[in-house]
């Protein structure tokens, strides 16, 4: 009794795991799924670079992932490409370039990924823009064991980088004919949608500029993604005999061979005062002369006014003396007079002396200097008889001269007197 109730019991419940079992559907069996995930110039995703025309040897990558719930057997990927991609590789020792490029990525697990990787250049005069290639998929789901093959469409970007000036600042603001060692920063910023690659830059420059020193008006900055802006920093020198008003000059970017112009950096000279020696009284010394004054008249020739007005003489070893004057606020066309106190060394040689002068002054807030183009020219003769020596050389004849005079009037005289006739 106790066994056909055992027995019972079991077929009750083999009934029930049938019929509950005949109530759910039966699990499907796992199938593998490769897709390509990402493409991307660069080996990292994280940090793509761009392709431009004219690149040689460009890594490219293939992303693929196995989004499916069963091991991908025997991965195999064939790449058809055409222009602008090349693709070159060595066929029995020769270079041939290729269009169709397979790779064997093997066994992917469920989840997993694979990067195909693959080296390409890009013609020259490719256009910018998003080429279509096609990627054939081949491979194994290990629970159907059957085969899969597939092709999914592959997009290729290439941009070049678009170089732009935005703005120039000179360090000092304002720059002056004669003025060295002018700091300009030039603002770049990247308007393309492709990296600028190898950035290099030069300042074409012509006259009134030119570069402070060798390499002063090139730099390399390097790489520039798409959307950033960077610095440009360069040293030049203004010429002394710069007209003042706006000029530019061109920024080029070295590409290979060749400058290719990407803008005018704009530069603008402002009027410098130009002072003009008028006259100058005396010209003649003398060995051993003591307080000499020189005037030395000058005009402001320019058209804006000099504030602070400082000049000096720079002599040589043989004067020494009051060699500074301080003329104050120089009109435009005004004119001064700065005085000099000079004192010639004994031992100087005679002859012609030419002297520099020297300006100071401060012009809209900006101290400025400038070194007369002319020279002054003093001519130094041997000392002179003193005057008062002179005064009494003349007083000494001419007494003497009178005296003689005198007595050869009273001789004169007394011969002519008549004489008393004697008894």
């Amino acid at each position: 009794m106790r066994i056909a109730t055992t027995i019972g019991l079991l077929l009750l419940i083999s009934v029930a795991i049938l019929v509950h079992a005949g109530s759910h559907p039966v699990s499907a069996i796992g199938v593998a799924d490769v897709e390509v995930t990402t493409v991307y110039w660069g080996p990292n995703a994280y940090t793509q670079n761009t392709a431009r025309p004219g690149d040689v040897n460009d890594e490219f990558s293939i992303l693929l992932t196995n989004v499916g719930d069963d091991v991908a057997r025997h991965v195999n990927a064939t790449l058809y490409i055409g222009p602008p991609l090349i693709y070159s590789s060595y066929v029995n020792g020769a270079l041939e370039n290729a269009t169709v490029i397979s790779q064997v990525a093997g066994d992917i697990d469920a989840g997993s990924s694979y990067t195909l990787t693959y080296t390409f250049s890009i013609a020259p005069n490719a256009v910018q823009g998003v080429y279509k290639y096609s990627l054939e998929l081949n491979y194994e789901s290990a629970r159907e064991l059957q085969e899969i093959d597939k092709t999914v469409p592959i997009n290729v970007p290439i941009w070049n980088g678009e170089l732009v000036v935005q703005g120039v600042v000179t360090n000092p603001t304002k720059i002056y004919p004669d003025t060295n060692q002018v700091g300009v920063q030039v603002t770049i910023a990247n308007s393309g949608q492709g990296t600028a690659q190898n950035v290099e830059l030069q300042l074409i420059l012509q006259l009134p500029f030119s570069a402070s020193s060798s390499g002063s008006d090139q730099i390399f900055l390097g790489n520039l993604p798409p959307g950033q802006t960077t610095s440009a920093n360069f040293i030049i020198d203004v010429a002394e005999n710069a007209t003042y008003g706006q000029y530019s000059v061109t920024l080029d970017q070295t590409v290979g061979n060749q400058l290719v112009p990407i803008g005018q950096v704009p530069l603008y000279v402002a009027e410098k005062v130009k002072f003009d020696i008028v006259s100058v009284t005396p010209t003649l010394l003398h060995v051993g002369d003591s307080g000499d004054v020189v005037s030395v008249v000058i005009r402001n020739t320019g058209t804006v006014e000099a504030d602070d007005v400082r000049v000096e003489l720079e002599v040589g070893n043989f004067i020494t003396g009051t060699l500074t004057d301080f003329l104050g606020t120089m009109l435009a066309n005004e004119t001064k007079t700065a005085f000099f106190t000079l004192d010639i060394d004994s031992s100087a040689v005679p002859g012609q002396y030419s002297y520099n002068l020297r300006f100071d002054w401060t012009q809209q807030n900006n101290a400025l200097y400038d070194d007369y183009s002319d020279f002054i020219t003093f001519t130094i003769q041997a000392p002179g008889v003193p005057y008062a020596l002179i005064i009494v050389f003349v007083v000494i004849v001419g007494g003497g001269g009178g005296y003689m005079y005198m007595k050869r009037r009273k001789a004169k005289a007394a011969a002519q007197k008549p004489r008393t006739n004697q008894k």
